[in-house]
C-alpha cells in the first residue's frame, strides 16, 4: 500500500469537503478544526465567505441583562422556581442578591464564546485579505467590514462584562481583552476600559466607515448606515452626546425605515422577519423568535401607551397574562411571528439615539420629534410629545418610557440603564415587585450591573480578572 498516495488522496478529499462545507456554513467549521488559529483560506472569495455568516450569540438578553434592569422576568421561566434556588446566578439577578458568588457559578458563557468566535473570524479576514489571491477590487471593503464587526462584538462584550465608561475613571477601570490577531498562543491581555474604547473607536473610524458600501441589502453584512449607527452608539455609551449626534443622523439619511405596526389592524399579527430592511445588522440570540414567551416585569407592563397596536390588535399572539411566570398580573408575549433583532442594530432604534443626543444637547423639540416619528407607527391616535415647553428631564422621561417598550427583548434597555446610572440627573434605584414573593431593589452602583467573565476564559488568562 502506498501510504503517501493515500495520504495525498485523503488530503484532497478533506480540502474538497471543507470548501463544500464553507459554502453552507460560512467556513465556521474550518476555523474550528485548523490548529493554533491557522486557516488554509488564501483567496478573496473564500475569505469573503466568512462575512456571510448568520451571526448569533448563544444567550438572549432576557436570560440575564434584561432581568437585571427589570425589563423582564425571563422567558418561559417560573419566578417561584427561580427564587427558591438561592445558589444560582438566576436567583442573584432576580432577587438582586449581591452575596451570591456569580463568578464561581459561571463556569462557561456561550454568548462570550460566540462573540470571540466571530471576532476570530474577522481577524482571519483582516490578516489574510491583503495577500489573498483573486479579485482584489473589494479587498479594502471586506477588511473594513471585518474591522467594523470586530469592533461591534468587542463593544457588546465590554458593555456587559465591564463597568460603565466614564471619562474621569475609564483609565483606571478594567475593560476586556481586545483580540486583534489570530495567534492563539498569545495571552490576550485585559486592557483598561479607556484603551478598550480607543480600540473600538479606531476600528469604527470615519476612514473605515467610508470604505463600507453605502447600503447593503444583506442584513448579515454591514454598510455605512450600520457603521454610522454603531459609532453613534459607542460615543453615546461614552456619554459624548454632541459627538454621537452627527453619526446617528448620517445613518438615518441612508436608512430611515421604521416598521409600520398599524398594519397589525389588518393582519391581526405582529410580524418581524430577519430580512427586514430596517435591520442594519441582524444578530440573533439563542432563540429564533423574540419577544415570544418573554415575561415582562410588573413594572414594564404598566408602560404601554393607550392605543399600542400590538396590545390592541395582535389577536394571533399579543401581550396576555403569563401562564409560566407564577405571578398574577405578569404579561407574556405569545405570538410566533416575531424575529426580534436582539443583539444587532435596527434603524427604528437609531431614531431614539438621535433623539436623546438632540435632547441632551439642548434641542429638545427636535429630539421629541424623532421619538414621535416612531410612535406614529406604534400607537393609534398618538398624542405628540413634541409640544409645550418641556425641560430636558421631562423630555427624557417621555423618551425613556417609549424607548423601554420599543426595545423589549434587546440589549438596549440594559445598556441605557447602565449609562444613566453614572449621571446625576438620571441614575435611579430600580425596585421590582414579585407579588407574594417580595420586593427587591438594585442600586446604580451595584456590582450586579457587571457580569462575570466565565471560568473557561479566566482559567487560561490570568489577566482576565473580574471587573466588579
Amino acid at each position: 500500500m502506498n501510504t503517501n498516495n493515500n495520504n495525498w488522496t485523503l488530503g484532497v478529499v478533506v480540502c474538497l469537503m471543507i470548501l463544500v462545507s464553507c459554502s453552507f456554513t460560512s467556513c465556521d467549521d474550518e476555523l474550528d478544526i485548523i490548529p493554533k488559529g491557522k486557516t488554509t483560506l488564501e483567496n478573496v472569495t473564500d475569505l469573503e465567505a466568512l462575512l456571510n455568516t448568520e451571526y448569533h450569540l448563544g444567550a438572549d438578553p432576557n436570560q440575564d441583562i434584561a432581568i437585571i434592569c427589570n425589563e423582564v422576568l425571563g422567558q418561559w421561566s417560573s419566578v417561584p422556581e427561580v427564587i427558591s434556588q438561592k445558589n444560582t446566578v438566576e436567583y442573584a439577578n432576580m432577587a438582586y442578591d449581591e452575596s451570591v458568588d456569580r463568578a464561581a457559578l459561571t463556569t462557561e458563557d456561550t454568548r462570550y464564546n460566540d462573540a470571540y468566535k466571530h471576532i476570530n473570524a474577522m481577524n482571519v479576514i483582516i490578516s489574510k485579505m491583503p495577500d489573498a489571491t483573486g479579485d482584489g477590487t473589494r479587498k479594502d471593503q471586506y477588511i473594513a467590514e471585518a474591522r467594523m464587526l470586530r469592533a461591534y462584538f468587542h463593544w457588546l462584550m465590554v458593555c456587559i462584562y465591564a463597568k460603565q465608561y466614564d471619562d474621569a475613571t475609564a483609565e483606571n477601570e478594567g475593560g476586556i481583552a481586545y483580540v486583534d490577531n489570530t495567534n492563539v498562543g498569545e495571552t490576550k491581555e485585559k486592557l483598561s476600559l479607556a484603551e478598550t474604547y480607543r480600540r473600538i473607536l479606531d476600528d469604527c473610524s470615519d476612514e473605515v466607515i467610508a470604505q463600507l458600501p453605502q447600503k447593503n441589502p444583506n442584513v448579515e453584512r454591514v454598510d455605512q448606515a450600520f457603521g454610522n449607527a454603531f459609532r453613534a452608539k459607542v460615543l453615546m455609551q461614552m456619554k459624548h452626546y454632541s459627538e454621537a449626534l452627527p453619526y446617528a443622523q448620517a445613518s438615518l439619511r441612508i436608512n430611515s425605515l421604521i416598521q409600520d405596526r398599524s398594519e397589525i389592524i389588518n393582519t391581526m399579527s405582529w410580524s418581524l422577519t430577519q430580512d427586514m430592511e430596517n435591520n442594519l445588522l441582524y444578530v440573533g440570540g439563542s432563540t429564533r423568535v423574540c419577544p415570544t414567551f418573554i415575561n415582562l416585569s410588573l413594572e414594564s407592563g404598566t408602560l404601554f401607551e393607550d392605543g399600542d397596536y400590538v396590545v390592541n390588535y395582535d389577536l394571533m399572539g399579543g401581550w396576555n397574562p403569563s401562564w409560566t411566570a407564577g405571578i398574577p398580573g405578569v404579561l407574556q408575549y405569545q405570538g410566533w411571528g416575531t424575529m426580534g433583532n436582539v443583539w444587532g442594530i435596527i434603524s427604528d432604534h437609531v431614531y431614539y439615539d438621535a433623539a436623546e443626543c438632540l435632547i441632551r444637547t439642548g434641542k429638545i423639540m427636535e429630539g421629541l420629534q424623532q421619538v414621535d416619528k416612531v410612535r406614529a407607527k406604534r400607537v393609534e391616535n398618538y398624542v405628540p410629545f413634541a409640544q409645550g415647553n418641556p425641560s430636558e428631564q421631562e423630555a427624557m422621561a417621555m423618551l425613556q418610557r417609549a424607548k423601554w417598550i420599543e426595545c423589549i427583548g434587546t440589549y438596549e434597555n440594559f445598556f441605557d440603564c447602565k449609562r444613566w446610572n453614572t449621571e446625576a440627573n438620571y441614575k435611579r434605584t430600580i425596585t421590582r415587585s414579585l407579588g407574594d414573593y417580595g420586593t427587591f431593589s438594585i442600586k446604580p452602583e451595584s456590582p450586579l450591573w457587571v457580569l462575570p467573565f466565565p471560568a473557561n476564559a479566566t482559567r487560561y488568562n490570568p489577566t482576565l480578572t473580574q471587573n466588579y
